[in-house]
């Protein structure tokens, strides 16, 4: 992903430690890789940012992100691109269990990769943004685990992600979506769905979350910001959104509107972390 690269640093990169296994699910390791700022004062605690990419829930990879974590890195902020499980080899909610157990890896071990638990934010697109929205929205789902740790984060960043996939998809897209990732055809998913949308999560409870989202997008229609927005003023949570005119299912960070809307989000996350 190229959309944060006019904001990463572009003298002193940031340390990375890749490939941390954070959990082992039926024999395969999960991995995440973990950006910190070079400059960071020994014994200090950062505020971290778990950055999960998109591909329909299906496909992509973490290192799709590396930009975005090196843009967070270059302001002070750890960020940790995450690896999940994909359908359809496996079904939901693998996909939000694996981001939560990342969260809690990280509260875990924060003080050996010198983090601050109670600073976390998460940072989306796509479906890295609908299940960033869930991070934010959710406590631990999975309740066979017993770890007492919150898989909570406090803000989001949710680039063009999915809010409410009950309405405004194409039937064959969300019924060929609904077959590979919640393992039932469209019509006969109507609980499932429920529980996959955001909007069926959003509380008092819930983080505030600053939406960058094309008003061009062919995948996510726009209109899934106002449902989201509707349902986020309701509960009285705080909403920012940058409607970007003529934007499609991208971020093309060399049109000035779109490098202003990422540097906006980023001051945002900025604002609520380094405090």
């Amino acid at each position: 992903m190229t959309s944060f690269l006019l904001l990463a640093a572009v003298s002193l990169g940031p340390k990375v430690d890749a490939d941390i296994v954070y959990a082992t699910v039926a024999g395969t390791e999960l991995k995440l890789d973990l950006y910190r700022p070079q400059e960071a004062t020994a014994g200090s605690r950062l505020p971290v940012v778990v950055v999960v990419h998109g591909g329909a829930w299906m496909s992509g990879n973490k290192k799709d992100m590396a930009p975005i974590c090196e843009a967070f890195a270059k302001e002070g902020i750890a960020a940790a691109t995450v690896q999940y499980r994909l359908a359809p080899a496996h079904r939901w909610p693998s996909m939000i269990d694996d981001c939560q157990t990342a969260v809690r890896f990280l509260r875990d071990h924060a003080e050996t990769y010198g983090l601050d638990p109670a600073r976390m934010g998460a940072c989306g697109a796509s479906a890295g943004g609908h299940l960033s929205l869930l991070l934010g929205m959710l406590e631990t789902r999975d309740p066979a685990v017993e770890s007492k740790t919150s898989s909570k984060v406090s803000c989001v960043v949710n680039l063009f992600g999915p809010t409410d996939l009950s309405q405004d998809y194409p039937k064959s897209l969300a019924d060929s979506l609904c077959k590979a990732v919640l393992g039932k055809p469209y019509a006969e998913a109507g609980e499932e769905i429920k529980d996959f949308s955001p909007v069926s999560h959003v509380s008092a409870g819930s983080a505030p979350v600053f939406t960058i989202h094309g008003t061009a997008d062919p995948l996510v229609p726009v209109v899934q910001v106002d449902r989201l927005d509707e349902v986020l003023k309701k509960a009285g949570i705080e909403h920012e959104v940058r409607k970007v005119e003529g934007m499609g299912h991208a971020l093309p960070v060399e049109k000035p509107e779109v490098a202003k809307a990422l540097v906006e989000a980023l001051a945002w996350v900025k604002a609520k972390l380094l405090r």
